[in-house]
């Protein structure tokens, strides 16, 4: 994304030049070897990292109570060998490797909440986003299942393809279920977005980043900060869009925290 737009900027410098658009081409093209050398030292990939994960570096203590949530989102899913065509059983699809912190997390949580006595419930939410035959939700539950987490206590929500589903959707299970509380667990530039939508739709759970990202600030550009700040424009394109549709009335109509 980011180096899509910095493509862009690039094009219309070359058609100023052909139209001999001499000041507005040198104001463009300071403006765009800024805008590379900021992404590529991690300024702004910090900044926009940082303003997405500030507010939940510190992990909250949770209050376990008589009934509790465990809300884990999927983040994709990786097949094994080159062809789909091979992928026959939910053995030969992965979680991918940023997945791993919100299974820990979610099952490190589990524990805690089993260790006081109460009832826990973590509730898996994913579809097949990939297309791969099978979905998030059952592959990283088998994975729950096999680090020690009892089945009887994973639920699936296997139909959700993207976050605002994945709210919309564990929302129901949730208005469904007798549960006091619950707790959303997903990574750390994810969970802000997380939050906002599953309040939309009326979950007040507690947010609980199962990672954190930072960008390297060096005065060597590195390609790895191009891939955090795209990381982190999907996140606040996410807000926009979200802002953006409300404004349409084309989101479904916000029920109110703690009613769901």
């Amino acid at each position: 994304m980011s180096l899509l737009l910095i493509s862009l900027l690039i094009i219309i410098f070359l058609v100023l030049r052909v139209f001999n658009c001499h000041r507005a081409k040198s104001v463009l093209l300071c403006c765009t070897v800024l805008l590379t050398l900021l992404i590529s030292t991690g300024v702004i990939p910090k900044y926009l990292l940082d303003k997405l994960q500030q507010d939940y570096a510190q992990k909250p203590t949770i209050q376990w109570q008589d009934n509790n949530a465990i809300i884990v989102l999927g983040a994709g899913l990786e097949k094994v060998g080159d062809s789909i065509d091979n992928v026959d059983t939910i053995n030969n699809i992965e979680p991918p490797f940023h997945a791993f912190g919100r299974i820990y997390e979610a099952a490190k949580l589990y524990n805690e909440c089993i260790g006081t006595e109460q009832q826990c419930k973590i509730i898996v939410s994913g579809g097949d986003t990939h297309k791969l035959g099978t979905t998030e939700a059952a592959v990283y539950k088998q994975r729950l299942v096999q680090i020690g987490i009892n089945t009887a206590d994973i639920i699936t929500e296997a139909n959700s393809l993207n976050t605002w589903q994945n709210a919309q959707f564990t929302s129901a299970i949730l208005s469904k279920g007798d549960f006091d509380n619950s707790v959303l667990v997903s990574s750390g530039l994810h969970i802000k977005r997380s939050q906002l939508y599953f309040e939309h739709f009326g979950v007040r759970a507690t947010p609980i980043r199962a990672d954190y990202m930072s960008a390297t600030v060096s005065w060597l550009p590195l390609g790895y900060n191009f891939a955090l700040t795209d990381f982190a424009l999907h996140e606040w394109i996410g807000f926009i869009r979200y802002d953006i549709y409300n404004m349409l009335g084309a989101n479904q109509k916000r029920v109110h925290a703690g009613d769901a």
